[in-house]
């Protein structure tokens, strides 16, 4: 049976950053006067990150919090360096797959830990999403994927999830009575037992739009 909804993971399933190298990153960000070298101060930044992330509107307030974090002066010219910076490390492309769904006759939303605008960014059309700052519980919590339900008017029986980590995407749906499909890029899940594809564009086969 056709799913009324399908929701989609972003990162790895509809999208990919576009840079990946995490000692550029740090060194990008020790240039910028933010520097985080030991195991301890990079577990902390990570925490920071995301904690700021989820309260920012833009990447130019996220790179005005995160300089004041550092105690960094934010004059204008410093506020564009790390916005530039930030907007080249933490921008998503699609992937080339992702219009064999744009035009699926069914409602779609995105659910992910990511900023709703870097969601944006990347693509919006056609989706209802909810990233960090609009959803108030997050993967894997069963009440994420409850508020999309919820919101959208959809029973959990009449939903897919589709994402490319079991345990995060797919277990709390499948437990909620969502149907599920793991999406494997690399082929890497061999093990996995649930429904499995290689690329979006096998959604239309399997449930015959």
């Amino acid at each position: 049976m056709k799913p009324k909804l399908i929701i989609f993971d972003f990162s790895g399933t509809l999208a990919h950053f576009k840079k990946s190298d995490p000692k550029e990153f740090f060194s990008g960000m020790a240039r910028l006067g933010m520097k985080v070298k030991t195991e301890e101060e990079i577990k902390s930044f990570n925490n920071l990150f995301g904690q700021l992330m989820s309260q920012s509107d833009s990447l130019e307030d996220f790179s005005e919090k995160i300089l004041g974090s550092f105690l960094i002066k934010k004059d204008e010219g410093t506020v564009k360096k790390a916005t530039d910076f930030f907007r080249d490390f933490l921008g998503f492309e699609p992937f080339e797959d992702i219009k064999e769904i744009i035009d699926l006759p069914v409602k779609k939303a995105i659910l992910s830990s990511a900023s709703d605008f870097l969601i944006k960014q990347a693509f919006s059309q056609g989706f209802e999403i909810f990233g960090s700052k609009r959803s108030k519980f997050h993967k894997p919590d069963p009440r994420a994927f409850l508020t999309i339900l919820e919101k959208l008017e959809v029973a959990p029986e009449d939903a897919l999830m589709v994402g490319d980590e079991a345990e995060r995407d797919l277990a709390p749906a499948q437990k909620l009575g969502m149907k599920t499909a793991l999406i494997d890029r690399k082929n890497e899940a061999g093990n996995y037992s649930g429904i499995k594809i290689n690329s979006l564009k096998e959604i239309k086969k399997l449930f015959d739009f």
